[in-house]
């Protein structure tokens, strides 16, 4: 049986200096805290994404109101059956050519760097329809930077083409009911 023996230098071990070390260990602090002061930046333009979804979401609740008021006609507005095709051939007789209202959209303010925990942030809300075309345009102002509140604003404009009423008001509709047993 043979044993080899081998000698080791200095030079042979594999390792790191503890300047390469130093210089490491430097470099990571450096992307540490280069990402930790970037985090402020990101939570205030997340809180910017924040109140345009909510503006986006305000301009389709108006819509999704106004086609539902549109395609509501209630049988005591028009009693005679002589104008009722007349009358509600467009929903000009049922939608005001203008209207407006507040909402708001509720930001969390430790995100913008300030202590109190949340506050809401105003979204106004116009509609507008024009009866010719039966077109209902609906546009959100909301605040560009939520977290100071004033300054510029920007917009979020909707607009949907109302669609034709398929029944005149006091039209009987037929259901047909199925029995549950037959299914």
């Amino acid at each position: 049986m043979r044993i080899f023996a081998t000698e080791r230098s200095d030079r042979d071990e594999g390792g790191y200096s503890l300047l390469e070390l130093v210089v490491c260990v430097a470099l990571i602090l450096t992307v540490a805290v280069s990402a930790l002061a970037a985090l402020p930046v990101l939570a205030r333009s997340a809180q910017a994404g924040i109140v345009r979804e909510a503006a986006l979401e305000a301009a389709r609740n108006a819509i999704e109101r106004v086609r539902a008021a549109a395609a509501y006609y209630p049988a005591a507005l028009v009693a005679d059956p002589a104008s009722r095709i007349a009358t509600t051939a467009d929903h000009r007789w049922v939608l005001a050519a203008t209207a407006s209202y507040a909402s708001a959209a509720r930001i969390e303010r430790p995100l913008c760097g300030a202590a109190a925990a949340s506050v809401d942030v105003p979204l106004a809300v116009a509609s507008a329809y024009d009866a010719t075309t039966d077109r209902i345009t609906v546009t959100v102002d909301y605040p560009r930077d939520p977290c100071n509140g004033a300054g510029p604003t920007d917009t979020v404009s909707l607009s949907a083409t109302l669609a034709p009423a398929q029944y005149a008001p006091q039209t009987p509709l037929q259901a047909a009911i199925g029995d549950p047993t037959a299914q």
